[in-house]
């Protein structure tokens, strides 16, 4: 996959914007022909207006949204204005041999910007002269004469169909080449991924299968719980705290050793989207803080995107940092849920249900998903700062994430030791729900174990991995 030729369009390039207004003043003639052709039926209005009004808005949101890194997502806009052409060059009343021609030189187009975006060819010179090729039809009599006679009377659909053409050529010549990939750049976007994950294509046909046998999350979930004596933690937290870190405590020894096992076990890192499998570009850790602890303050949401290589301390840093941000002013998770909170209740089933659609294809905006709530590598919930046991709780249908860990209060037990003396110990209990479809039993038990070796040693997470493990292809 690194060696395939991906492109990308900068914000910063005047064509993209031009490209966008054009999609715009197509959409505009959409929704004046709308208001026109209203009595002509569903069909004529769903074919002639709502899909390519569709295309226009979708192929100006994912060119803006996520053309600098993912170019290769204005192919399923590409694909809807294919489907719109040639169903309006069937029935545009021209001769038999010219809606042939037509129909097949737009084929032809569609299908060349979709090879081209999709790394099947090593330049995008070819394609660029083939969305020219329409302009050959001016130099034929009859096309010109029936041009001017649909202008006369549909100049709305003329108009929008040219800004659509004139719309994709701007975005084909802002569209440029990256460099090839070479080892410590960037993450390089391929196609099949999502702006937040790398597609996985190996992986095993039955947990393929199983995307489409347990569509939801909740129906996929196993549930785990286990408990671990806290002395060793105890000391390493007491430790920090010494050394400055004055707000440490289990949350972030648990965040730690979390992050470290999606080091060493990357398939735990792992998340179903649109019925694939994909692995995390990072370790996303979402967080409920309060501001106050009181009963009628409000909730507030930290999205702490975290390394492989990270240590306690950095974990600690990061998740310190959002904190005191959410504390002093309000954050852009505070902001999103009181916009999506006005929107009158009818259209916020219509909200959800496009935002969905949007989540399913991987197109779902960046901006969103980072105040989402449901999306992330894992949600951890602490129970113990409540000073109640933990519980299970259940993971979203909507969003990616595939792990929910929660954690109680200390509690004492009374046990003998070696020698047959009663000692008393402190415990923390916790519970994982996790999607089974991500990866095995066998891997999530080995995740497991490594999990609560590194809480009993606490101490290791004083010092980057020894090497970070690269997730299968």
């Amino acid at each position: 996959m690194k060696n395939i030729t991906t492109y990308y369009a900068s914000r910063k390039n005047p064509l993209v914007w031009l490209s966008v207004l054009c999609m715009a003043c197509s959409a505009v003639a959409r929704l004046v022909l709308l208001y026109l052709a209203w009595g002509n039926g569903l069909g004529v209005v769903a074919v002639h207006i709502l899909l390519p009004l569709a295309a226009n808005l979708l192929f100006a949101l994912v060119l803006l949204d996520k053309g600098e890194k993912m170019f290769y997502v204005t192919r399923g806009a590409a694909v809807l204005f294919a489907a719109y052409f040639v169903l309006n060059l069937l029935t545009f009343g021209l001769p038999a041999y010219m809606t042939a021609a037509c129909v097949a030189l737009c084929i032809f187009m569609f299908v060349m910007y979709y090879i081209t975006y999709g790394g099947k060819l090593p330049n995008q010179f070819i394609l660029l002269l083939v969305w020219l090729l329409p302009l050959a039809f001016m130099l034929d009599e009859t096309f010109i004469e029936l041009f001017l006679m649909y202008w006369s009377g549909a100049k709305s659909i003329i108009i929008s169909d040219l800004g659509i053409w004139a719309g994709m050529l701007f975005a084909i010549l802002a569209a440029r080449k990256f460099k090839p990939w070479k080892e410590g750049d960037p993450i390089r976007h391929y196609p099949g991924d999502r702006s937040e994950g790398r597609l996985l294509h190996t992986k095993d046909p039955m947990g393929n299968l199983q995307a489409f046998l347990m569509v939801h999350r909740n129906e996929s979930t196993n549930l785990i719980e286990d408990s671990i004596e806290t002395s060793a933690m105890d000391r390493y937290i007491h430790q920090k705290r010494r050394e400055g870190l004055k707000h440490f405590g289990i949350t972030h020894v648990i965040m730690a050793a979390y992050v470290r096992c999606c080091a060493e076990l990357p398939g735990v890192n792992r998340f179903l989207a649109g019925q694939r499998t994909y692995h995390r570009n990072d370790v996303t850790i979402n967080m409920v803080v309060k501001k106050e602890m009181k009963l009628n303050q409000p909730d507030s949401m930290i999205k702490v995107h975290l390394h492989e290589h990270y240590t306690a301390k950095e974990v600690y840093e990061e998740v310190d940092r959002l904190v005191n941000e959410v504390k002093d002013e309000d954050t852009s998770f505070d902001g999103g849920m009181r916009i999506f909170d006005a929107i009158p209740r009818l259209f916020m089933k219509f909200t959800v249900w496009f935002l969905k659609l949007l989540d399913y294809f991987g197109l779902f905006p960046d901006f969103l998903e980072e105040f989402s709530p449901f999306h992330a590598s894992m949600f951890i919930n602490s129970m113990g700062s409540l000073g109640i046991p933990p519980t299970y709780h259940h993971l979203y249908d909507f969003g990616t994430i595939p792990v929910f860990v929660s954690f109680g209060a200390k509690r004492t037990v009374r046990e003998l030791d070696d020698d047959g003396n009663v000692v008393k110990r402190k415990y923390i209990d916790y519970k994982f729900e996790c999607d089974e479809r991500t990866c095995d039993g066998f891997y999530y038990a080995s995740v497991l174990k490594r999990f609560r070796s590194l809480i009993a040693h606490p101490e290791r997470l004083d010092f980057p991995p020894e090497e970070i493990v690269k997730d299968i292809d």
